[in-house]
């Protein structure tokens, strides 16, 4: 599945902890205002605002799109995430966008960042995760509390940790 509103940033490796100790002025000066719109964001209570304020961020962001209050939204690669029309995010859900493990964990575990869509109509449940790379489907639900690490198909649903298939509903729809 690709996202059909933009253009979706490939996967790309990204430095490990101690080499992204050494920004340039910009980049620090770009970390502190997405930080600051960030915590904003997190705690405003008007939907509107949260969605702006993300966006400034880079989060790619459609029409109608509901984004809860407490959300976390990847601080390193805000630009990554892409939530098309009508997709629901509830309250206190993470969406990760890198993973950066320590130096020494370098020949075991890929420092990266990979793009998050959440396609359209899709929900995405109160304190649920999801990892860096995954696609969710067109009207996919995530159940709370879930942790997804893999692509939800269009029209299903899925819940637990990590996340598993309970229903495919397309029919129903």
């Amino acid at each position: 599945m690709i996202s059909s509103q933009w253009e979706v940033m490939l996967e790309s490796p990204v430095p490990y902890y101690e080499e992204t100790q050494k920004r340039t002025l910009v980049q620090k000066m770009r970390k502190v205002r997405n930080t600051i719109l960030h915590l904003l964001a997190y705690a405003c209570p008007n939907n509107g605002l949260r969605i702006r304020m993300q966006r400034r961020r880079g989060v790619h962001i459609g029409k109608n799109v509901y984004i809860g209050m407490f959300c976390f939204f990847d601080n390193l690669a805000p630009e990554y995430i892409y939530i098309e029309d009508n997709a629901s995010i509830n309250a206190q859900t993470m969406i990760l966008t890198h993973f950066n493990p320590m130096e020494q964990y370098r020949n075991v575990l890929q420092a990266r960042v990979a793009p998050v869509v959440i396609h359209h109509g899709a929900i995405v449940a109160v304190r649920s995760t999801i990892m860096p790379g995954v696609e969710i489907g067109k009207y996919a639900i995530v159940s709370g509390g879930s942790v997804v690490e893999k692509n939800v198909p269009n029209y299903t649903m899925v819940k637990g940790n990590p996340a598993k298939k309970v229903v495919e509903y397309e029919a129903l729809m």
